[in-house]
């Protein structure tokens, strides 16, 4: 399984607030602070690395944790 592509819609929740995205607007800074950019980052690489490893049939659509000290969430639309 390849990278997503950079046009994939998600859903990202960062300490409570919701933004429905794009995965290259995460890549490229969506955030005004530099812990949430890397803690998007680390969380975006965190979904393609577990989707890299799951079977099709059981394919990671989402995931949640802790990242640059920040609770965060991460769903594929």
């Amino acid at each position: 399984m390849k990278s997503l592509k950079q046009s994939q819609k998600v859903r990202i929740i960062v300490s409570g607030v919701a933004i429905y995205t794009t995965v290259k607007q995460i890549r490229f800074g969506l955030f005004g602070f530099t812990n949430q950019n890397l803690g998007a980052n680390q969380a975006l690489d965190a979904l393609e690395s577990a989707r890299r490893t799951d079977s099709v049939a059981d394919r990671t659509v989402g995931l949640s944790g802790t990242w640059s000290q920040l609770r965060i969430q991460l769903d594929i639309l």
